[in-house]
């Protein structure tokens, strides 16, 4: 009897976490869907206000995925959007300049350096700027 209380509580909890990770993700997409909304068209100052923003929910995610809250297919979607979102900002000429110029100390997005220095399969690097730059 004990063996199976214990077989159904170990099922809750992975079921539990499963939906925990799930409306996570859910959570992250509208997140990065309403910056996006308020980064692309954006320009002048509030352009960098907007990107700042936006790197800002980039270091969240980072964080979230490297800290291991994530679980299966939710881990993998949040690890292949952190993937392609930063090999785009990082080859966009704008806020691949840009991003230097948020950087206030060495450990603003340091989640974000974590990540990409991790993923072996990104195929872009870092760029050095991203560690160097400090008001």
């Amino acid at each position: 009897m004990a063996l199976a209380a214990l077989i159904v509580a170990g099922f809750a909890i992975y079921r539990g976490n499963r939906n925990t990770s799930a409306a996570t993700v859910v959570g992250l997409n509208e997140a990065f869907r309403q910056a996006w909304e308020r980064f692309l068209p954006a320009t002048g100052t509030n352009r960098r206000h907007q990107l700042s923003e936006l790197m800002n929910l980039l270091e969240i995610a980072s964080a979230i995925h490297l800290e291991g809250s994530l679980a299966g297919v939710s881990d993998d979607l949040v690890k292949d959007y952190l993937n392609s979102v930063l090999r785009l900002l990082i080859e966009d000429s704008y806020t691949e300049s840009e991003i230097p110029t948020l950087l206030e100390d060495p450990k603003t997005f340091i989640y974000i350096k974590k990540f990409m220095n991790m993923r072996s399969e990104l195929s872009i690097t870092i760029p050095t700027k991203w560690y160097e730059s400090y008001k």
